[in-house]
């Protein structure tokens, strides 16, 4: 990847109507960038069945634990029209400078990273996909200039779902 393409978005395959099909999902592992990315989308996907994504009790963070620190949830706030961030690690406020969390995307991201986002929201949300995506951070004082974010969608309830999420650095 070069620094032209940045940012981007993947967006994966659709489990609106049950589980995806075993080629689409292995070209989706294949574009992710990071090996606990990796993880943490074949954890995800461990708990999928073959009516779609998994529930929100079949996913636990903290099986996770060497992720911890860079795992959200976000939910979708209908009166706003976007997503709202329930839960965040420290590595979040880490990058964003404050505590994101209760934040929506227009309280907490500006310019193509709030784009970027919104439009994976719309991928996970509603078509129930996960998405793949990279900000250009280059306005911002860190470390490390790209951000990668892998996206998860899973059911909260018959009409609700949560975007769970896994963010890290990126290089070229």
């Amino acid at each position: 990847m070069s620094a032209s393409s940045i940012p981007f978005l993947i967006k994966g395959p659709s489990f609106a109507t049950g589980m995806a099909g075993e080629a689409e999902i292995d070209a989706f592992r294949a574009a992710l960038s990071n090996d606990d990315a990796v993880m943490f989308f074949d954890y995800w996907l461990a708990r999928c069945t073959e009516a779609g994504i998994p529930a929100k009790a079949d996913i636990d963070p903290i099986e996770l634990p060497r992720l911890l620190r860079a795992i959200y949830i976000e939910e979708w706030d209908r009166d706003s029209r976007q997503s709202r961030i329930r839960l965040a690690g420290e590595f979040h406020r880490d990058v964003a400078g404050f505590n994101v969390q209760g934040l929506s995307v227009d309280e907490h991201a500006a310019g193509q990273t709030a784009e970027i986002w919104k439009q994976c929201d719309q991928f996970n949300f509603f078509e129930l996909r996960p998405t793949f995506c990279g900000y250009d951070l280059g306005h911002v004082k860190k470390s490390f200039r790209y951000l990668a974010d892998l996206t998860l969608p899973v059911r909260a309830g018959p009409e609700e779902v949560l975007a769970f999420g896994f963010i890290w650095p990126f290089e070229l």
